[in-house]
């Protein structure tokens, strides 16, 4: 990464240092720079920090100074670890059973980082609603999916208008950024084998035509409404599909198994192009239904792998609660103003999804079971919830000081994903 300083040589506080205060921010959940501040007064925080950056020194930190480093910071730098990082897993085989066909899962899907009454900066999109007008800053994220609940960075379009001033209608929107992040994941990964999942905004001819070129599969919601000429070809009667199959199975929250059941119309016409349909139902043993949808995929379906298909197009939910509610509600204060001049923004939220994976793989590892010499000690046993992790993960380190014995005390751990 470049430092974006004039001098950095002559910095008393080098770029390591600034961008490891902000991802303990993060992944410590403080939730503000202001309370990063408290944390780093009277402790050891910063010392720890200085120790993981390779230096030995005493001298706190203001976060302004942080954060003036962050507006000037190239986010494509933070961009680019994010990539290698999803890149070590997939080279250590991490992520390979939950791969569909040899291809990984990938969810893209919009999400509103902030919103203001007064903004800062540019780049802001616009809404007006009884004369009084917002200001909001939404990025469209793509994310590996797991069905252990593992969410993995992957690739990020931050939607933003080009002068602060542009009407509504001229706006970049989620749809335009999706053109954007497709050609970016296709730079990024260029051999990479996707399987892309998303919801009903992206049912449209350029998002088939262009996932068809670069050799990707997809997965997209099929609404009712979205594509008349599609939905025109489904059966209306439960006899009329290309195929159907029943599955009994687990129903989350049901203590009596309930079932799948998968039908799909193969093949349908879109603009002179085949694709191919899925639905799936699921019930209750006593067959209330409690979850039904629609996919529209250039895979093909049959009685082996349809269920598959249509419970991979399922996991895009995932990117909603294990990736955005969890960074909203679960200690993470995605929604929170860290930096909101210049790149300071982009750059935190990118740091943040970088320190989220972080703390999920501590959490899948027999790591703190180890060091705890509880061999039987889960993460929930031993913390409850990554609150009280990161809670404690910085009172350990305001506390005393990381000496310099062999990681993990010379211990090997594991990496083990439970079963989604």
């Amino acid at each position: 990464m470049v430092d974006p300083r004039k001098r950095p040589e002559r910095a008393t506080f080098p770029l390591d240092y600034l961008l490891l205060l902000g991802l303990l921010m993060l992944g410590g959940q403080c939730g503000s720079r202001r309370q990063l501040g408290r944390e780093l007064t009277g402790s050891r925080l910063s010392a720890n920090v200085w120790k993981l950056a390779g230096k030995t020194c005493e001298v706190v930190c203001h976060t302004d100074t942080m954060n003036q480093v962050m507006e000037g910071l190239d986010p494509a730098g933070i961009e680019r670890l994010i990539v290698l990082m999803a890149g070590r897993l997939r080279e250590r085989k991490m992520l390979r059973r939950f791969l569909l066909d040899g291809n990984l899962v990938v969810a893209m899907d919009g999400v509103q980082v902030m919103r203001v009454g007064h903004p800062t900066g540019s780049g802001w999109l616009t809404q007006t609603k009884d004369g009084k007008t917002t200001y909001s800053h939404y990025v469209l994220a793509a994310k590996i999916i797991t069905a252990c609940g593992l969410v993995v960075p992957f690739a990020f379009e931050f939607i933003e208008n080009p002068m602060e001033l542009a009407e509504f209608d001229k706006q970049d929107c989620e749809l335009k950024a999706s053109r954007r992040l497709i050609e970016k994941i296709h730079r990024l990964y260029p051999r990479l084998k996707i399987a892309l999942v998303g919801d009903g905004l992206f049912a449209e001819e350029e998002t088939f035509r262009r996932c068809e070129e670069l050799g990707w599969d997809f997965l997209i919601t099929l609404k009712d409404k979205k594509l008349p000429t599609v939905t025109a070809q489904l059966p209306a009667g439960d006899g009329m599909w290309s195929g159907t199959r029943t599955v009994f199975a687990a129903i989350k929250g049901q203590a009596e198994k309930g079932t799948h059941r998968v039908c799909w119309k193969t093949p349908v016409t879109y603009h002179r192009e085949t694709y191919h349909v899925i639905d799936l139902t699921e019930a209750t043993a006593g067959g209330v239904v409690t979850y039904h949808n629609t996919w529209i995929t250039n895979l093909k379906p049959n009685q082996k792998n349809a269920l598959s298909l249509a419970l991979h197009g399922r996991l895009r939910w995932k990117i909603e609660n294990e990736g955005f509610n969890t960074q909203k509600n679960g200690g993470y204060e995605m929604e929170h103003g860290y930096g909101l001049g210049g790149n300071a923004w982009k750059n935190y939220y990118l740091l943040l999804q970088v320190a989220q994976l972080l703390n999920n793989l501590v959490s899948l590892t027999d790591l703190l079971a180890t060091l705890a010499d509880d061999v039987r000690g889960t993460f929930a046993r031993l913390y409850g919830t990554m609150r009280n992790y990161a809670k404690r993960l910085i009172e350990s380190l305001r506390a005393r000081l990381l000496d310099d014995a062999p990681l993990w005390n010379g211990r090997k751990v594991q990496v083990r994903f439970a079963d989604g």
